[in-house]
């Protein structure tokens, strides 16, 4: 995940997820041979439209998977935009927006405000923490990324095959 602030520190950049009425920090899964860094900055590129630089590693998060059972590792960024322009809306994303970072919105999650709080911060070191969700948001959200999933495989296969057809 991605904490990208504005130049003066002063706002965070959030977007709201496809399903929830949460709002959220730009992160993803780490592809195959991806450093954790380099996923960061390609997911928010996909999720903003906004290039951004990495300017610090700001932790490891442990906390329970919304993919499936067992936990999660999750590495986080403080970024800043250097280019690129916003994508309001995509596969993933109904909105985009910078916040105030001392008044965040409300459905944003604890381990992300820990985690811009953790940005925002000066740290000679990179934290290490555990986080956990309340169990109630945690097994529907479990369901609805499953859904998801699904949802956005099924997008990507239909895609790749209407692009083969146009090509003829």
């Amino acid at each position: 995940m991605s904490v990208v602030l504005s130049e003066d520190r002063q706002q965070v950049l959030l977007l709201r997820r496809e399903v929830f009425i949460l709002w959220d920090l730009p992160g993803g899964a780490i592809e195959k041979g991806e450093s954790p860094a380099d996923a960061a900055v390609r997911e928010a590129r996909e999720e903003s439209g906004y290039h951004i630089a990495i300017e610090r590693a700001v932790g490891r998060y442990l906390h329970q998977s919304v993919y499936g059972r067992g936990d999660q590792l999750t590495h986080t960024f403080r970024a800043r935009v250097v280019g690129g322009k916003a994508k309001h809306f995509g596969l993933e994303t109904t909105g985009l927006r910078w916040f105030p970072v001392n008044a965040l919105p409300r459905g944003v999650e604890p381990l992300q405000r820990q985690m811009i709080a953790d940005a925002l911060s000066d740290a000679a070191e990179p934290v290490e923490r555990r986080i956990d969700f309340a169990r109630w948001k945690l097994y529907p959200a479990r369901v609805v990324f499953f859904v998801m999933r699904v949802r956005n495989i099924a997008a990507w296969h239909v895609l790749k095959w209407w692009r083969g057809r146009t090509r003829k």
